[in-house]
């Protein structure tokens, strides 16, 4: 009894694998061509191209239309950068416009599009930082060097140039702009 089982399943094993082969020189299980499957795949991953850089695409603009609403609301005269910063310089500042490595000292006040404050210089003391080289976002360092010390600008930037989709992991939700006065009190 034993031995017609063993038979059995060898003999089973063996169909298996000759179908197997059988269909790998077809091209596949569906009878087709090995080219036809990887065409497929090929045009499923460009369909699912297409439909990010859609989605990103309209995100972009609704994230845009908020920031303009933002700044009309508040009355903020702000200059779109090509790079999607906006700013507007309230005091130009003296000296040399601050570069990489700078170390600078921030007074801030961050808010939410929603105008609601969610950091400030007042309460978490000011921010010093060395700019280009340290954990603070892409957009303020970017507002930074476009100032100089003892200037003061309203800065709005755009989720991807601040925390982008994870947030702050404490009071800035992922895909949030932000808008900031900033003013450099000390640069070295």
């Amino acid at each position: 009894m034993q031995n017609k089982i063993i038979v059995s399943l060898a003999s089973l094993l063996l169909c298996l694998s000759a179908c197997q082969n059988d269909n790998t020189e077809k091209g596949g299980f569906d009878g087709g061509s090995s080219k036809n499957v990887t065409h497929s795949t090929k045009q499923t991953t460009e369909t699912k191209d297409e439909s990010s850089i859609e989605w990103n695409r309209v995100n972009a603009e609704r994230e845009d239309e908020n920031i303009d609403f933002f700044t009309r609301r508040y009355g903020w005269k702000t200059q779109r950068l090509g790079n999607g910063l906006r700013i507007e310089m309230l005091n130009e500042g003296v000296g040399e416009k601050i570069k990489t490595e700078n170390v600078v000292t921030v007074e801030y006040t961050t808010l939410l599009l929603t105008g609601d404050t969610v950091y400030s210089s007042r309460e978490n003391g000011p921010k010093v930082f060395k700019v280009d080289k340290s954990e603070e976002m892409i957009g303020l360092n970017e507002a930074v060097k476009l100032m100089r010390k003892n200037g003061k600008a309203h800065v709005v930037i755009p989720s991807f140039l601040a925390y982008g989709v994870a947030g702050d992991g404490q009071k800035i939700r992922g895909k949030a702009s932000l808008a900031i006065t900033i003013e450099i009190t000390d640069v070295q």
